[in-house]
């Protein structure tokens, strides 16, 4: 077995490998180096590391490198089936308290969106990402919610294509849809799209 087969076997379930879990089984930070300048290991971002000859999930990396960023928005709606339109911005919701300054000078293409760590966790889920990885995203119902309270900011075609497909869908939930609801404070509003739609 080569020192690089060793390192795919510390390799986390996502296919990343991490800096401390090869500290950690007792190998040198150098042999990652050295498999970096050879082309074998590709380094993601500080700690993280990916094999050249494995297909990587741009989604778990993200993941990977933003630990309470959830998958919301456009993006989670496209997830979902919601939308048919991937938006040029990855969007992630994090709990205001959670410091993403150095993320976003690094990751330009992800849009951040903060709130109160309280309302953060409602409707997170685990689900497959379009490259088969395990991420977090939040339900239906969530995302539903935040596009009504962020309506003005919500494209017009990806707002009405998800409020429609989600109320003439036979996975709506209503009851779970109203109790989210009623955390952020927008049951009128939810009431009224249920009112026209349903």
């Amino acid at each position: 077995m080569t020192d690089l087969d060793s390192l795919k076997k510390l390799a986390r379930e996502n296919g990343y490998l991490y800096t401390k879990d090869v500290t950690g089984a007792g190998i040198r930070r150098e042999k990652l180096k050295r498999y970096t300048d050879e082309g074998s290991l590709i380094r993601e971002s500080r700690g993280i590391y990916s094999f050249a000859d494995s297909i990587n999930d741009e989604f778990v990396l993200l993941q990977s490198r933003c630990k309470k960023g959830i998958f919301s928005y456009g993006t989670a709606l496209y997830f979902h089936g919601l939308s048919d339109r991937f938006p040029q911005m990855v969007s992630m919701t994090v709990p205001k308290n959670y410091n993403v300054f150095y993320l976003k000078e690094e990751l330009l293409h992800v849009e951040f969106h903060r709130i109160k760590p309280s309302l953060w966790s409602i409707g997170i889920m685990e689900m497959a990402s379009p490259q088969g990885g395990k991420i977090m995203v939040y339900d239906r119902e969530r995302c539903i919610c935040d596009i009504i309270r962020g309506r003005k900011k919500t494209d017009p075609q990806v707002f009405s294509q998800a409020v429609k497909g989600y109320f003439t869908s036979k996975d709506c939930d209503n009851i779970r849809l109203m109790k989210y609801a009623k955390e952020f404070h927008i049951e009128g509003k939810v009431q009224e799209y249920m009112e026209i739609l349903l």
